[in-house]
């Protein structure tokens, strides 16, 4: 394979008008011709059914109706390894779900694909009957594979970095934002030639989701409510009052004084048995460390392999597999004293409007890294006596996650917890309680990370051998 530092692409092999180097880039069709020995190179178009059967956008709907009710609105940051993350961050009325329903028209079985949002295009997913019923945005394809195409192989197939690599190449900005519009169909899938070999990645997928499913499930009746934490109680009301002694710090924001949270407070409280104290008091006695990151700066952002964490790299309790800036070792030497992570912290957003309060523990596989200032990093003094799994787990409990809500308010044109986060109360990580639900947590997230596992072992069935990485090259030229 030939090393492309700059190419020529003749008048008579533009297609449609493109003049994006990348779109040609040769290194792409070498790659393909490798692949072709091992693998059908089969064009997503020949594998879905026609048409606006196979391949369609979601649906745009108004800001109004977000939050009307508790039907998921499919969005790209709630495609998350393979599936739908369960603490998606809109919800939606059944009347908004008619609406649309029938002209979206989701069913098991179909595959998801981001078609806008620059790092997240390409990224896909499957729907199962645990997902139904959803609502789809409009920079997500509905891809439905044709009958006899087998949607768990053609999930893993789509994973690959085959297919990501084309996906970057195709992809294209307009306006403020990427997106791949309908090149996607053009784009060359690799099948395993061996049919027993796709039946071993297909039962593979299978397994993995099935897993996902169960260790759903537990995490749900572990954390007292399923896993959309971030809602608040379904309720009813046309207003309260509270008196002006009540009014902390000029706070003039309703929901900060809910009547309704405090009550369920009080219940939870007395119903556990267990001592409460806030967020802040940890720090205060000198458990735990509180502080938040840094900005490097989008000029280092893609220079090197050591991931810069942002808010969108945290779902499900953990940070994604495939954080999407990278940067070097100059950047982060410089920077690791104030804001590199390591393993047995804890991380919460604490900017960004619908991903505010989400955390996630860190691994010994996630490190080194940097993490951005939007998140707060809580590293124990001591794990033995409070054990990072604990703190994660009762900052996800479901009325700890509406204390959140509650607190947060908007500052500029983002939202933010800001310092009263500390305010939130939780169960003492200390306690019995805290610590039997952190001993149940860790065995879960190693699971998921047991999944994670299974799913690259799919993926890599299903990944051509290349023998080097695939990358585009500045400098083109064109002749007549």
């Amino acid at each position: 394979m030939q090393n492309h530092l700059a190419f020529t692409v003749r008048r008579s092999e533009l297609r449609d008008g493109i003049l994006i180097p990348k779109y040609y880039d040769p290194e792409l069709g070498d790659a393909a011709e490798l692949a072709s020995a091992d693998f059908q190179l089969c064009r997503i178009a020949d594998l879905l059914q026609e048409g606006s059967a196979g391949s369609k956008l979601g649906v745009w709907i108004r800001r109004e109706h977000y939050g009307s009710g508790f039907i998921p609105y499919v969005r790209t940051s709630d495609i998350v390894a393979w599936r739908i993350r369960p603490d998606f961050k809109k919800g939606i009325s059944a009347g908004v779900l008619a609406k649309y329903a029938k002209k979206q028209d989701v069913k098991p079985g179909d595959l998801l694909m981001v078609a806008h949002g620059t790092y997240l295009v390409g990224t896909v997913a499957i729907v199962t009957k645990q997902d139904i019923p959803l609502l789809l945005q409009d920079h997500v394809f509905r891809l439905r594979p044709k009958d006899g195409i087998d949607p768990e192989l053609l999930l893993a197939a789509l994973s690959t970095r085959f297919v990501r690599q084309q996906v970057r190449s195709r992809q294209f900005s307009a306006d403020i934002i990427d997106k791949i519009g309908e090149r996607h169909l053009g784009i060359s899938v690799p099948l395993p030639r061996e049919a027993d070999q796709c039946k071993v990645v297909s039962a593979s997928v299978r397994l993995i989701l099935e897993e996902q499913s169960s260790i759903q499930a537990e995490l749900a009746a572990l954390l007292g409510s399923d896993l959309r934490m971030t809602r608040e109680r379904a309720t009813t009301r046309y207003g309260f009052t509270i008196t002006r002694s009540r009014v902390a710090r000029r706070i003039l924001i309703p929901k900060y004084y809910d009547p309704i949270l405090s009550q369920d407070m009080e219940t939870e409280e007395g119903r556990s048995g267990e001592s409460w104290i806030t967020l802040g008091s940890l720090i205060d006695e000198g458990l735990v460390e509180a502080n938040t990151g840094i900005e490097v700066g989008k000029m280092v952002y893609g220079t090197g392999s050591i991931p810069f964490v942002r808010t969108t790299d945290i779902a499900g309790l953990e940070l994604k597999a495939d954080p999407r800036q990278g940067i070097n070792e100059s950047v982060y030497e410089r920077y690791k004293r104030k804001a590199s992570l390591a393993e047995g912290d804890v991380i919460l957003i604490r900017d960004g409007t619908y991903l505010v309060g989400s955390s996630a523990i860190v691994t010994e596989d996630a490190v080194p890294a940097l993490f951005c200032g939007g998140i707060y990093r809580f590293r124990s003094h001591d794990p033995n006596l409070l054990d990072p799994f604990g703190l994660l787990a009762v900052l996800n409990l479901a009325i700890v996650r509406r204390q959140m809500r509650a607190r947060q308010f908007t500052r500029d044109v983002i939202d933010t917890l800001g310092r009263r986060l500390f305010e939130v109360r939780i169960p003492d990580p200390r306690s019995s309680l805290s610590r039997e639900l952190g001993a149940r947590l860790r065995e879960l997230m190693q699971r998921k990370a047991a999944v994670k596992r299974e799913i690259a072992k799919a993926i890599r069935f299903c990944e051509p051998s290349i023998p080097h990485q695939l990358r585009t090259r500045p400098g083109w030229s064109m002749r007549g």
